[in-house]
C-alpha cells in the first residue's frame, strides 16, 4: 500500500472537471488562444518563454538549451497536449539553401574537384595543427615538470638514432613516413654484382639466391566468371594492377600527366584480394577498362587529352552506380612499363609484365567489366583511332562481349560541359548504336590487312612497333578461343544486316558448346534466315534461338523454313522465338 500510494503521488493531478493536467500554469488548460480573463492573440514567443521558464528550475546548474529544456518541462505530459502546445514545423525552404542546391548542378568539373581538394587540404592542415599543438604540450610539459623532464629527455637522447631528442611517438611516425617514401620510389636497377653463376661468380641475369619466384596462374581464362578465373588470379598476384579512380582526379588537380605503374603511389592502387572481392560482388559496376590511342611513343597522353575526359566519365560512372570508388585497368598504369631512358624493371616485374600482357586483352571482352572507348585524338595527330591495329582488336573484342550497359564509346565531347541533365543522359549519348561482329582469326587478319593498306596509302604505319604485326593476331586468337567456348551469345539491338550476320555465323560454327543465341531487333531478312537454318544442324547443344523484331518475322517463307529445320532437329518448339 505504501509503494502504491507513493507511485500515485508521482502522477499528475487531474482538474475537478476530469480534464488533463495543466501543462505550464492553471491557464494552460484553457483552449489555445484564451486566458483566464478572456481571449488573447496566440504568441509563439510567449509560449516558448513559458516553456523555458517552466524548465528553468529543472535545468539549474547545467548548460541551457531549448531542446533539453522543453524535454524536461514536458516529461510526463500526454503527447496530444505536447503537440498542441508546440508550433507546427515549417515547410519553408530558405532561399539561400535552395540557391546553393540549384547552383551546384551548374558548376564545372574543375570547380567541384577544386572544392574537394580544398576541403582535404583544410582537413590536413587541421590535423597538422592538432599534432603540433599536442607535441608542443607534451614536450613543454615534460620540461616544466622538474626532475621528470630531464629524465624523459635523457631517455630519448640515449638512443643512437638520428631522431635524438624527439619523443618515441613522433619518431615512430617519422620512421613510417620514410618507409612510405621508400615504397613510392621507382624500382631500382638490378644489382648485377649480387647475381650468382654456376662457378660461384656473379653474372647478370639472375637475382641472388637463384631465379625470382613469379606467380604462375593455374586457372583458365573466362569471359563471364569473376572470382577464380585467370584474370582474377593475375590481379591478386599483382601482375595486373588496378588503379583507383581518385588517382586520375589527383593528376588533373595537380596538372600532371599519367605516370607509369612504377611511379604511382601504392595508396592509389587497389590491393589485389580486396579488388577481386569487390569485383565479385559488384561486377561491371566496379571494374572498368579503357581503350584509347597512344598519342606519343613514350607516353600515351602527354597533353592530358584523355585524362580530362576520363575523369569526367568516371565521376558520372560512380554516380550512376552509387559507388564511391571504382577500379580502372589502363595498360600504361596497370602493367610494369619500360622507361624511355632505359629498362629499370626488375626480373620479377618483367615476368609479371609478360603474364599480365597475355591476359589483359581478355578484360575487353569480359562480360563483368565495363569497357570505355576514347576515340578522339588531337587534330594534329595523323593516326586516328580507326587507323591503328591495337584499337581494331580492342573494338572487336568490346563489341563481341555479352551483356548490356557494359560498353561505351565517347567521341569528341567537352568534359567541362553541363548540357547533360543527369548521369543516365550522359551515358545514353555514348551508347554504341551499331556493333562490330566478332571475326574468326582468319577474318581478323584480313581486316587487319585492309586497315594496313589504308594506312599505307596515307603513308602511315599501322603499328608504331614492328613486332606488334605478329603479336596482335596472336592475342586476338587467344581471346577468340574463349568466345567459341561460350554457352550463350546475345547480340540484341546490334543493327546488323544479313552481311554482319554471315560474319557472325562463321564464328558460331565453331561454338560447339553454344546453348542460347539471341539476335533480336536487328535487320535480318530471308538471306540471313537461310544461313541460320543451314547452321542449326551443326549446333547439337543449341536449345534457344531468338529472332524477334527482325524483318524475317514478317516473311512467311523465312519463318516456315526456320520452324521446319528447328523441329526436324528435335529442339523445343517453344524456344524458337520469331
Amino acid at each position: 500500500m505504501e509503494a502504491r500510494s507513493r507511485s500515485r503521488a508521482n502522477l499528475p493531478m487531474l482538474s475537478p472537471s476530469g480534464s488533463a493536467p495543466s501543462l505550464l500554469s492553471p491557464a494552460a488548460s484553457l483552449p489555445r488562444g484564451r486566458t483566464a480573463d478572456g481571449p488573447r492573440p496566440f504568441s509563439k514567443g510567449s509560449q516558448m518563454n513559458s516553456l523555458h521558464r517552466a524548465g528553468a528550475a529543472s535545468t539549474c546548474g547545467s548548460a541551457w538549451s531549448p531542446a533539453s529544456t522543453q524535454k524536461q518541462a514536458l516529461s510526463g505530459v500526454p503527447r496530444d497536449l505536447v503537440a498542441a502546445a508546440l508550433p507546427p514545423p515549417s515547410l519553408h525552404v530558405p532561399w539561400k539553401q535552395l540557391y546553393v542546391n540549384v547552383r551546384a548542378g551548374t558548376r564545372t568539373l574543375a570547380e567541384r574537384l577544386a572544392d574537394r581538394e580544398r576541403d582535404s587540404e583544410r582537413d590536413r592542415d587541421a590535423d597538422a595543427d592538432a599534432f603540433q599543438l599536442s607535441f608542443g604540450r607534451t614536450y613543454s610539459g615534460s620540461r616544466s615538470t622538474g626532475a621528470l623532464g630531464p629524465r624523459l629527455k635523457r631517455a630519448w637522447s640515449s638512443s643512437s638514432s638520428k631522431y635524438d631528442g624527439i619523443s618515441p611517438r613522433v619518431s615512430d611516425m617519422l620512421r613510417e613516413t620514410e618507409k612510405l617514401q621508400r615504397l613510392f620510389q621507382p624500382a631500382p636497377l638490378e644489382d648485377q654484382s649480387q647475381q650468382p653463376s654456376k662457378n660461384g661468380h656473379q653474372v647478370p641475369g639472375t637475382p641472388k639466391g637463384g631465379a625470382a619466384k613469379v606467380f604462375k596462374p593455374t586457372a583458365r581464362s573466362s569471359l563471364s566468371i569473376t572470382k577464380g578465373c585467370r584474370l582474377a588470379q593475375l590481379i591478386e598476384s599483382g601482375c595486373i594492377g588496378l588503379v583507383r579512380s581518385s588517382y586520375f582526379e589527383d593528376c588533373m588537380l595537380h596538372n600532371r600527366p599519367l605516370s607509369m605503374r612504377q611511379l604511382i603511389p601504392n595508396s592509389f592502387m587497389w590491393r589485389g584480394d580486396e579488388a577481386v572481392n569487390l569485383w565479385w560482388r559488384h561486377g561491371k559496376c566496379f571494374l572498368c577498362i579503357v581503350s584509347y590511342a597512344w598519342l606519343s611513343k613514350d607516353h600515351p597522353d602527354p597533353n592530358q587529352l584523355h585524362l580530362r575526359k576520363l575523369v569526367r566519365i568516371l565521376e558520372e560512372y560512380k554516380k550512376i552506380w552509387n559507388i564511391h570508388e571504382v577500379a580502372v585497368i589502363l595498360d600504361y598504369c596497370s602493367l610494369w612499363q619500360r622507361n624511355a631512358r632505359g629498362d629499370t624493371r626488375t626480373s620479377e616485374q618483367k615476368e609479371q609484365f609478360t603474364q599480365g600482357f597475355r591476359e589483359i586483352n581478355v578484360a575487353y571482352a569480359h562480360k563483368a567489366i565495363t569497357s570505355i572507348k576514347l576515340t578522339e585524338v588531337p587534330p594534329e595527330e595523323p593516326r586516328k583511332y580507326d587507323d591503328r591495329g591495337w584499337t581494331l582488336m580492342e573494338s572487336i573484342l568490346i563489341d563481341a562481349k555479352g551483356g548490356d550497359w557494359n560498353r561505351w564509346t565517347f567521341n569528341d565531347f567537352d568534359p567541362e560541359s553541363t548540357q547533360w541533365a543527369d548521369s543516365v543522359v550522359f551515358f545514353m549519348q555514348a551508347k554504341t548504336l551499331k556493333l562490330e561482329p566478332p571475326l574468326t582469326p582468319q577474318g581478323f587478319v584480313r581486316e587487319l590487312e585492309q586497315r594496313r593498306l589504308k594506312a599505307k596509302a596515307r603513308d602511315l604505319p599501322l603499328f608504331s612497333i614492328e613486332r606488334d604485326n605478329e603479336e596482335v593476331p596472336k592475342r586476338y586468337e587467344d581471346v577468340f578461343m574463349q568466345i567459341i567456348n561460350s554457352t550463350k551469345l546475345s547480340y540484341d539491338n546490334a543493327d546488323w544486316s544479313d552481311d554482319e550476320v554471315m560474319l557472325l555465323l562463321e564464328v558460331v560454327a565453331s561454338c560447339n558448346r553454344l546453348e542460347k543465341l539471341q539476335l533480336n531487333n536487328n535487320r535480318i531478312n530471308l538471306q540471313g534466315a537461310s544461313e541460320i537454318a543451314k547452321l542449326i544442324p551443326q549446333l547439337p547443344n543449341l536449345k534457344f534461338l531468338g529472332l524477334k523484331g527482325n524483318p524475317l518475322c514478317r516473311d512467311s517463307q523465312a519463318t516456315d523454313l526456320l520452324r521446319l529445320v528447328w523441329s526436324r532437329e528435335n529442339k523445343p518448339v517453344r524456344n524458337l522465338e520469331l
